[in-house]
């Protein structure tokens, strides 16, 4: 029986005739009822929150399976940009399939980039005596270009990224980054560039700055972590302490450095293995 409390929190787009409305009305009440009791699936960022539902479009697949596009947003959020999805239900109301095409995005969120601007800046720290003379010697994540040495971290791989900044009101707030394809992961990496030259070095860190290589060999470029953050609820178990994004524009100026993650949408099943920096230099380093 379908709980009444489901049949609230959906709509109909005006595109839908009111013939397949009545024709269609339990299947799309029984695919709510499904969506509604299955929200783990959108991610922590939506875990506690009342999601609004318009039908956009119910499709015949075959001469027992209909397909029923779902357009979703938090009732909380309504000037973000709606999710979209589709359930295939069979005529014994048996959901086959469910595919989260997009989750609801917010307008492009310029107080995060503003702030993640302003992290990288302070990131950018005079590199002191006791850095300047460490042993590099030996070390195969601390490598050297022409113009730049980079110290790279261990790959780590996970569901979701989250973490603690501020938000434009300077209030502690929980931001979250998440795959596009439900079935991929994130895996970040933490870089350190610094600049023992002698010269001001001037990069662009974006999706062209380096390539990702996992072990089939298949290459990942960066993803773009200001237009994928989005406000989220606590989640301490996706938690990446210390969290900067590495992104934009970056002068090092000499015995400079800035560190930060360089983030990729990888399979699940994905092992990285190489991380090309492309960024003024050419480094490699192998995992």
């Amino acid at each position: 029986m379908v709980n009444k409390e489901n049949m609230n929190n959906y709509k109909f787009s005006n595109n839908i005739s009111e013939e397949n409305k009545l024709l269609y009305k339990d299947k799309v009440a029984k695919s709510i009822e499904y969506l509604t009791n299955n929200i783990y699936e959108y991610g922590p960022s939506l875990k506690n929150a009342k999601l609004s539902y318009l039908v956009t479009k119910i499709e015949p697949q075959s001469t027992n399976i209909l397909r029923i596009y779902f357009e979703f947003k938090d009732k909380k959020n309504i000037n973000s940009k709606s999710g979209l999805e589709y359930i295939d239900i069979d005529d014994n109301d048996v959901i086959q399939v469910r595919r989260i095409i997009n989750k609801p995005k917010e307008n492009f969120p310029w107080p995060i980039f503003t702030l993640a601007i302003i992290s990288i800046m302070i990131a950018v720290i005079f590199v002191s005596y006791r850095v300047y003379w460490m042993d590099r010697d030996g070390d195969n994540l601390y490598l050297a270009g022409r113009s730049l040495w980079v110290k790279s971290d261990e790959p780590v791989n996970q569901e979701f990224i989250t973490y603690i900044g501020n938000d434009e009101n300077g209030n502690e707030q929980y931001w979250a980054i998440s795959p596009i394809n439900q079935e991929n992961n994130l895996l970040f990496v933490k870089l350190s560039l610094i600049n023992y030259g002698s010269g001001t070095v001037k990069i662009v860190i974006d999706d062209n700055a380096s390539t990702l290589y996992d072990d089939k060999s298949i290459q990942y470029k960066p993803i773009n972590p200001i237009e994928r953050t989005y406000a989220s609820e606590r989640s301490d178990t996706y938690l990446v302490d210390g969290f900067i994004p590495l992104w934009g524009p970056v002068q090092l100026d000499p015995q400079e450095q800035v560190t930060g993650m360089l983030i990729f949408e990888i399979p699940e099943s994905s092992i990285a293995e190489q991380l090309k920096w492309d960024a003024g230099d050419l480094i490699m380093f192998t995992y």
